[in-house]
């Protein structure tokens, strides 16, 4: 009788130690698992078909392909958004949401990027899921870099938290890695990667470049480039460091090593570079190394205090035709200088300050810039206005900024 009941109990024990675990299982799936937001079942991007691969087992790459595999000289298209400052204002938010479902599935682009300052709420870990799942409903390859404002509220997931969820997306390319050079010293900031773009071949024909552009400069280095601040009139954004530009030269020199040729490449960077405003004063005054390719400079370009030497690097390596930035809401110029395109990505968000338009009316200047890569790596940059696109929704939008 004495072993039945102890048979008993352990039966019971047993049976709540189960659903005990299963409860708290439970409890940990809903808490990790991303938010499901169902926008439209019958998205469609793309009908090609990609391949991600590793590039002598070091450098991710996506080469498109026919129905049997095999790799295409299709021209490759880039569209690329920045400033969206997803956060918790919901008609703004759900604006920008929509309109860049409207964009990708018009658009249909080979790969996504996002420029950085995409998602700023104090509750991004829920942003960050919503725009996680968003691009697996679209189907699209897309990736990232981080601006200054990830993060930068004390409730906020970390910069390396937010890249981990994100990099945790089948069709998200963004690195999670911390990434070292030769000497073993890690590189700055989290999400750095490059992913480099397959010819018919199986060859490289262009890379991308993405960094971590930071958020403001430490008080070491607002002391130790005091000086240069002052001298400069610049704001205190934090700027891309000795050791990514390291990353840079290294990455470049082995990817030209495997290709056998100077690769060409494309820089994706959210805080734009002293060298935006010395281009365009330069252009404007007709000189003769920088020449304005479209748009306008509407406000101050707010690069770093201290210029690290980055485009100089770009130049001494002949690699990189385009950088592209975003940060200032306004600006939407680009100017080819020295050789390469130094151009801002059309603004994107609608809960940022971008209330100022271009003439001053309203219209309001959101969109997206599309970015063409030709089968010879030659670039085409086209903008486009969410206002020129959808003027039916123009009314609806201004009744957000009443």
């Amino acid at each position: 009788m004495k072993d039945k009941k102890s048979k008993g109990k352990l039966k019971k024990t047993v049976l709540i130690s189960i659903l005990g675990a299963l409860a708290i299982t439970a409890v940990v799936l809903i808490a990790v698992l991303p938010v499901t937001y169902r926008y439209n079942n019958s998205l469609v991007v793309k009908n090609e078909e990609y391949n991600v691969v590793k590039v002598k087992g070091e450098y991710t790459a996506l080469a498109k392909t026919d129905a049997l595999g095999n790799y295409l000289d299709d021209d490759f298209k880039i569209l690329a958004f920045t400033d969206m400052h997803l956060d918790t204002y919901k008609d703004k938010g759900n604006m920008t949401i929509q309109m860049l479902i409207r964009n990708i599935t018009s658009q249909k682009p080979d790969l996504v990027v996002f420029v950085g300052d995409n998602i700023t709420s104090a509750l991004n870990a829920r942003r960050t899921k919503q725009l996680g799942n968003l691009m697996e409903e679209l189907g699209v390859y897309w990736t990232l870099v981080l601006g200054n404002h990830e993060g930068d509220n004390i409730v906020s997931i970390s910069r390396q938290r937010m890249i981990n969820i994100l990099a945790s997306y089948p069709h998200c390319l963004v690195e999670k890695d911390i990434k070292t050079i030769k000497n073993g010293e890690r590189v700055w900031g989290v999400g750095n990667h490059v992913l480099n773009l397959i010819d018919s071949n199986g060859g490289i024909h262009q890379s991308l470049y993405f960094f971590d552009s930071g958020s403001e400069m430490t008080s070491e280095d607002i002391e130790k480039y005091k000086e240069e601040i002052e001298s400069t009139n610049k704001k205190k954004d934090d700027y891309i460091k000795e050791s990514q530009i390291q990353w840079y030269k290294e990455t470049v020199e082995r990817i030209n090593v495997i290709a056998n040729k100077t690769v060409k490449s494309i820089v994706f960077n959210h805080i734009p570079l002293q060298e935006f405003n010395k281009a365009y004063e330069e252009a404007m005054e007709g000189s003769t190394e920088a020449e304005l390719l479209y748009g306008s400079k509407l406000e101050s370009v707010c690069s770093s205090g201290h210029n690290s030497g980055f485009f100089d690097v770009m130049l001494d390596y002949g690699s990189t035709q385009a950088f592209i930035s975003g940060h200032d809401h306004v600006n939407d110029f680009a100017v080819k200088y020295k050789g390469i395109i130094l151009a801002y990505n059309q603004n994107s968000g609608y809960s940022s300050y971008n209330i100022v338009t271009k003439k001053l009316s309203d219209t309001l200047i959101q969109g997206f810039t599309v970015y063409t890569i030709d089968k010879d790596g030659a670039l085409t940059i086209k903008t486009y206005q969410n206002a020129d696109l959808y003027p039916d929704l123009q009314e609806k939008i201004l009744e957000l900024y009443k």
